[in-house]
């Protein structure tokens, strides 16, 4: 095999490798990034108010399940979606909105006065697609 087949392997291997890691698409944190502000580690901020964000990021990456407890708290609520291995936390912040990306364990925490009474803990792996947590623990007799 001659250089120029070796480097034309090389860069199919490359493009293989790109999309098998990139999935069907972008990842939440770089769309998220592409069209809003970004203002810190996975932080955003949006001109737009929650309920129309939240519906933006939930028709490009359909969530698990959503609690949008915006009319019972107001601005002390927000809509929050969760995903497999993902929590978006969408807060009133000014006339706009606040954006936040955490780990399953980490939003939930975080959001725990407004997704609590829905959602279970996730596992330390997340949530799987039906909603409920991906590792039940272990131990003696686990498995049978």
């Amino acid at each position: 095999m001659n250089s120029t087949h070796r480097a034309a392997a090389g860069g199919a291997a490359a493009v293989l490798l790109a999309v098998a890691l990139g999935g069907c698409g972008d990842s939440q944190s770089s769309w998220l990034a592409k069209k809003y502000h970004k203002i810190g580690y996975n932080t955003f901020q949006s001109s737009q108010p929650p309920r129309t964000v939240a519906s933006a990021i939930n028709r490009k990456f359909k969530a698990i399940d959503r609690v949008d407890d915006l009319a019972t708290y107001g601005n002390g609520g927000g809509v929050f979606l969760r995903y497999p291995k993902l929590v978006v936390g969408v807060t009133p912040y000014g006339g706009g909105s606040h954006i936040t990306l955490d780990k399953p364990s980490g939003g939930y925490n975080r959001y725990y006065s407004h997704v609590g009474h829905r959602w279970s803990a996730p596992g330390s792996g997340g949530w799987n697609k039906h909603g409920i947590a991906s590792f039940r623990g272990g131990g003696p007799g686990s498995g049978k």
